[in-house]
Protein backbone atom coordinates (compact mmCIF):
# COMPACT_ATOMS: atom_id res chain seq x y z
CA UNK A 1 0.00 0.00 0.00
CA UNK A 2 1.46 3.62 -0.65
CA UNK A 3 1.70 6.14 2.57
CA UNK A 4 1.57 9.08 0.59
CA UNK A 5 -2.49 8.83 -0.03
CA UNK A 6 -4.95 11.58 0.85
CA UNK A 7 -7.55 10.34 2.62
CA UNK A 8 -11.11 11.13 3.30
CA UNK A 9 -13.86 9.94 5.07
CA UNK A 10 -16.74 8.36 3.56
CA UNK A 11 -20.02 7.30 4.60
CA UNK A 12 -21.16 3.46 3.77
CA UNK A 13 -24.57 3.19 2.52
CA UNK A 14 -24.36 -0.32 1.07
CA UNK A 15 -24.33 -2.37 4.02
CA UNK A 16 -24.47 -1.70 7.90
CA UNK A 17 -21.57 -1.20 10.33
CA UNK A 18 -22.11 -4.95 11.66
CA UNK A 19 -21.05 -6.39 8.26
CA UNK A 20 -18.44 -3.77 7.85
CA UNK A 21 -16.64 -5.05 10.92
CA UNK A 22 -17.42 -8.44 10.05
CA UNK A 23 -15.74 -8.05 7.19
CA UNK A 24 -12.70 -6.39 8.83
CA UNK A 25 -12.60 -9.36 10.74
CA UNK A 26 -12.57 -11.89 8.21
CA UNK A 27 -9.69 -9.73 6.77
CA UNK A 28 -7.64 -9.25 9.31
CA UNK A 29 -7.88 -13.20 10.14
CA UNK A 30 -7.13 -14.25 6.06
CA UNK A 31 -3.92 -11.41 6.50
CA UNK A 32 -2.73 -13.82 9.69
CA UNK A 33 -3.11 -16.71 7.61
CA UNK A 34 -1.92 -15.26 4.65
CA UNK A 35 -4.38 -15.62 2.39
CA UNK A 36 -5.47 -13.08 -0.45
CA UNK A 37 -8.95 -12.41 -1.56
CA UNK A 38 -8.45 -15.10 -3.95
CA UNK A 39 -7.16 -18.23 -1.83
CA UNK A 40 -9.86 -16.92 0.68
CA UNK A 41 -12.85 -17.71 -2.21
CA UNK A 42 -11.34 -20.64 -3.12
CA UNK A 43 -11.40 -22.64 0.70
CA UNK A 44 -15.22 -20.83 0.74
CA UNK A 45 -16.23 -22.50 -2.49
CA UNK A 46 -17.13 -19.31 -4.18
CA UNK A 47 -16.22 -17.64 -7.09
CA UNK A 48 -12.74 -16.38 -7.68
CA UNK A 49 -13.43 -12.65 -6.82
CA UNK A 50 -16.40 -13.14 -3.77
CA UNK A 51 -14.17 -11.88 -0.98
CA UNK A 52 -12.58 -8.99 -3.28
CA UNK A 53 -16.10 -8.02 -4.40
CA UNK A 54 -16.95 -8.51 -0.30
CA UNK A 55 -13.98 -6.04 0.54
CA UNK A 56 -15.30 -3.37 -1.29
CA UNK A 57 -17.17 -1.40 0.33
CA UNK A 58 -19.20 0.29 -2.63
CA UNK A 59 -20.18 -3.55 -3.52
CA UNK A 60 -23.31 -4.55 -1.54
CA UNK A 61 -21.96 -8.25 -0.97
CA UNK A 62 -21.74 -9.54 2.50
CA UNK A 63 -20.87 -12.41 4.63
CA UNK A 64 -24.13 -14.72 5.38
CA UNK A 65 -24.96 -16.46 8.45
CA UNK A 66 -23.72 -19.59 6.85
CA UNK A 67 -19.77 -18.37 6.09
CA UNK A 68 -19.46 -18.26 9.67
CA UNK A 69 -19.09 -21.66 10.16
CA UNK A 70 -17.31 -22.20 7.21
CA UNK A 71 -14.63 -19.29 8.61
CA UNK A 72 -14.26 -20.86 11.44
CA UNK A 73 -13.00 -24.23 9.94
CA UNK A 74 -11.07 -21.95 7.71
CA UNK A 75 -8.98 -19.99 10.59
CA UNK A 76 -9.78 -22.20 13.64
CA UNK A 77 -11.45 -19.72 15.38
CA UNK A 78 -14.33 -19.04 17.55
CA UNK A 79 -17.58 -17.44 16.37
CA UNK A 80 -16.60 -14.13 18.13
CA UNK A 81 -13.41 -13.57 16.25
CA UNK A 82 -15.93 -13.42 12.99
CA UNK A 83 -19.09 -11.66 14.03
CA UNK A 84 -18.63 -8.49 16.32
CA UNK A 85 -20.72 -8.32 19.73
CA UNK A 86 -22.76 -5.08 19.17
CA UNK A 87 -23.01 -5.15 23.09
CA UNK A 88 -19.08 -4.47 23.68
CA UNK A 89 -17.79 -1.95 25.71
CA UNK A 90 -16.32 0.87 25.18
CA UNK A 91 -18.68 1.96 22.38
CA UNK A 92 -17.20 2.27 19.62
CA UNK A 93 -18.07 3.26 15.68
CA UNK A 94 -15.92 2.33 12.34
CA UNK A 95 -14.63 4.95 10.44
CA UNK A 96 -13.61 3.92 6.85
CA UNK A 97 -11.78 6.46 5.15
CA UNK A 98 -10.70 6.34 1.28
CA UNK A 99 -8.23 7.45 -1.37
CA UNK A 100 -7.07 6.74 -4.86
CA UNK A 101 -3.78 5.93 -5.77
CA UNK A 102 -1.22 6.64 -9.06
CA UNK A 103 -2.79 3.88 -10.39
CA UNK A 104 -6.46 4.74 -10.07
CA UNK A 105 -7.54 2.09 -7.67
CA UNK A 106 -9.65 2.85 -4.96
CA UNK A 107 -7.78 2.54 -1.14
CA UNK A 108 -9.69 2.46 2.22
CA UNK A 109 -8.52 2.58 5.64
CA UNK A 110 -10.35 1.86 8.30
CA UNK A 111 -10.36 3.04 12.32
CA UNK A 112 -11.97 2.58 15.21
CA UNK A 113 -13.61 5.54 16.96
CA UNK A 114 -14.29 5.11 20.39
CA UNK A 115 -16.29 7.30 23.09
CA UNK A 116 -13.71 9.34 24.16
CA UNK A 117 -12.24 10.09 20.46
CA UNK A 118 -8.90 8.15 20.71
CA UNK A 119 -9.06 6.71 17.06
CA UNK A 120 -7.16 2.90 16.50
CA UNK A 121 -6.28 1.73 13.61
CA UNK A 122 -7.30 -1.29 12.04
CA UNK A 123 -6.04 -2.12 8.51
CA UNK A 124 -5.75 -0.68 4.84
CA UNK A 125 -7.12 -2.66 2.18
CA UNK A 126 -8.10 -2.66 -1.70
CA UNK A 127 -8.11 -4.97 -4.83
CA UNK A 128 -5.43 -7.57 -4.74
CA UNK A 129 -3.99 -9.10 -8.25
CA UNK A 130 -5.64 -12.94 -8.01
CA UNK A 131 -1.92 -14.26 -8.13
CA UNK A 132 -0.73 -12.50 -4.62
CA UNK A 133 1.43 -14.08 -2.40
CA UNK A 134 1.18 -12.86 0.72
CA UNK A 135 4.39 -12.97 2.22
CA UNK A 136 4.96 -14.35 5.77
CA UNK A 137 6.88 -12.21 8.40
CA UNK A 138 9.60 -14.83 8.96
CA UNK A 139 10.76 -17.73 6.35
CA UNK A 140 8.12 -20.66 5.93
CA UNK A 141 9.19 -24.02 3.98
CA UNK A 142 6.46 -23.60 1.49
CA UNK A 143 5.57 -27.00 -0.39
CA UNK A 144 6.60 -26.04 -4.25
CA UNK A 145 3.22 -25.98 -6.74
CA UNK A 146 4.83 -28.98 -8.23
CA UNK A 147 4.81 -31.10 -5.40
CA UNK A 148 1.16 -30.00 -4.95
CA UNK A 149 0.27 -30.90 -8.47
CA UNK A 150 2.14 -33.97 -8.33
CA UNK A 151 -0.05 -34.98 -4.63
CA UNK A 152 -3.29 -33.51 -6.93
CA UNK A 153 -2.75 -36.21 -9.97
CA UNK A 154 -1.93 -38.62 -7.20
CA UNK A 155 -5.18 -38.64 -5.60
CA UNK A 156 -7.00 -38.59 -9.01
CA UNK A 157 -4.87 -41.67 -9.55
CA UNK A 158 -6.04 -43.47 -6.28
CA UNK A 159 -9.90 -42.61 -6.76
CA UNK A 160 -9.90 -39.45 -3.92
CA UNK A 161 -11.70 -37.78 -6.45
CA UNK A 162 -14.68 -40.35 -7.21
CA UNK A 163 -16.61 -38.63 -4.62
CA UNK A 164 -16.74 -35.10 -5.14
CA UNK A 165 -15.44 -33.22 -2.84
CA UNK A 166 -15.13 -29.15 -2.11
CA UNK A 167 -11.49 -26.97 -1.95
CA UNK A 168 -11.17 -27.22 1.68
CA UNK A 169 -11.70 -30.64 2.42
CA UNK A 170 -9.31 -31.15 -0.27
CA UNK A 171 -6.76 -28.21 1.06
CA UNK A 172 -7.17 -29.63 4.97
CA UNK A 173 -6.41 -33.37 3.24
CA UNK A 174 -3.04 -32.02 1.27
CA UNK A 175 -1.74 -29.72 4.26
CA UNK A 176 -1.61 -33.15 5.96
CA UNK A 177 -0.26 -35.28 3.77
CA UNK A 178 2.40 -33.00 2.35
CA UNK A 179 5.37 -31.61 4.94
CA UNK A 180 4.97 -27.74 4.76
CA UNK A 181 2.75 -25.13 4.37
CA UNK A 182 0.65 -25.44 1.60
CA UNK A 183 -0.99 -22.10 -0.37
CA UNK A 184 -4.32 -22.74 -1.45
CA UNK A 185 -3.43 -20.18 -4.54
CA UNK A 186 -0.81 -23.82 -5.66
CA UNK A 187 -4.14 -26.25 -4.92
CA UNK A 188 -6.74 -24.28 -6.99
CA UNK A 189 -3.69 -23.82 -10.04
CA UNK A 190 -3.23 -27.56 -9.41
CA UNK A 191 -7.52 -28.44 -9.63
CA UNK A 192 -7.76 -25.97 -12.91
CA UNK A 193 -5.64 -27.72 -14.72
CA UNK A 194 -7.22 -30.69 -14.40
CA UNK A 195 -9.09 -29.80 -17.42
CA UNK A 196 -8.63 -33.31 -19.50
CA UNK A 197 -6.00 -31.45 -22.02
CA UNK A 198 -2.11 -31.48 -22.43
CA UNK A 199 -2.67 -35.53 -21.16
CA UNK A 200 -3.79 -34.68 -18.03
CA UNK A 201 -7.26 -36.26 -16.30
CA UNK A 202 -10.20 -33.82 -16.16
CA UNK A 203 -11.95 -33.00 -12.92
CA UNK A 204 -14.96 -31.45 -13.32
CA UNK A 205 -16.37 -28.25 -10.96
CA UNK A 206 -19.59 -27.96 -9.94
CA UNK A 207 -21.82 -26.32 -7.17
CA UNK A 208 -23.43 -28.78 -4.28
CA UNK A 209 -26.24 -28.61 -2.51
CA UNK A 210 -24.81 -25.62 0.22
CA UNK A 211 -24.03 -23.69 -3.20
CA UNK A 212 -20.10 -24.14 -2.99
CA UNK A 213 -17.87 -25.70 -5.37
CA UNK A 214 -17.18 -29.20 -5.14
CA UNK A 215 -14.63 -31.34 -7.29
CA UNK A 216 -15.01 -34.82 -8.69
CA UNK A 217 -14.46 -37.44 -11.95
CA UNK A 218 -17.89 -38.44 -12.30
CA UNK A 219 -19.82 -35.45 -10.50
Amino acid sequence: MQTKLKFKIIRIKAMPQIEVEKMLNVLLLRRKKRYSQFELSFLMGQHDFYVRDAEDLAHTLVYTVPFANIFREIFDCDIQAIVPDVNQKPIYSIRILEATDQAGNTIYRAERQLEDGTVEFIAMFGTEEKDLQLEFAEPKDIVSELEVKDWVLGKIESGYFDVAKNALEIFDDCKFELKGLVRPLFLAKALKSCNGTKGLPKLNKKKDGNARFVYGKGN
